[in-house]
C-alpha cells in the first residue's frame, strides 16, 4: 500500500478538512525545506523567488525569503550549490547543484523515503489494521 493510498484512507476514515489538511502538510514541509530545495533544483536551475512560487504551488505552503535564502547562501558555502547571474542581469542569481549538491540530495532523500517508510509501517498496524 502506498503511503499516498494510506493517507486517503485515514483522511476518509477522519473526515480531516482542507485545512487540517494544509496545516499538516506545512507542518511536514517547513522543517524539511532544505531537502524540498535541493529536489526542485535537482530537476533545473532557479532563483531564490522561483524557488518560493515552486513549493507554494506543489505543497500550498509559502515559504518567506528569509527562510529559503539563508538555506541557499549556506549551501552554495558548502558547495552543494553554484550560483549563477543570469546574463543581463546582475540581481537574480540562479542557483545549480553541484555534483557534490547530487549526491547530498540523493542521500538525504533516500532517508526521508526510508524514514517515512519506517514509520508507516508502524502506522499502518495502529490505524488500518
Amino acid at each position: 500500500m502506498s503511503l499516498a493510498s494510506v493517507g486517503g484512507a485515514l483522511i476518509e476514515e477522519t473526515n480531516l478538512g482542507q485545512d487540517d489538511r494544509e496545516e499538516f502538510l506545512s507542518r511536514f514541509v517547513k522543517p524539511n525545506k532544505d531537502i524540498l530545495i535541493l529536489s526542485i533544483l535537482g530537476e533545473r536551475p532557479m532563483c531564490g523567488y522561483d524557488l518560493i512560487k515552486e513549493i507554494y504551488r506543489r505543497y500550498n505552503v509559502l515559504l518567506s525569503q528569509g527562510a529559503v535564502y539563508p538555506i541557499l547562501y549556506s549551501m552554495e558555502a558548502e558547495g552543494i550549490l553554484r550560483a549563477e547571474y543570469s546574463r543581463g542581469n546582475m540581481r537574480t542569481k540562479f542557483y545549480t547543484l553541484t555534483p557534490k549538491g547530487q549526491e547530498v540530495m540523493r542521500r538525504k532523500i533516500g532517508n526521508m523515503v526510508y524514514a517515512l517508510e519506517y514509520m508507516l509501517s508502524f502506522l499502518k498496524g495502529s490505524c488500518l489494521g
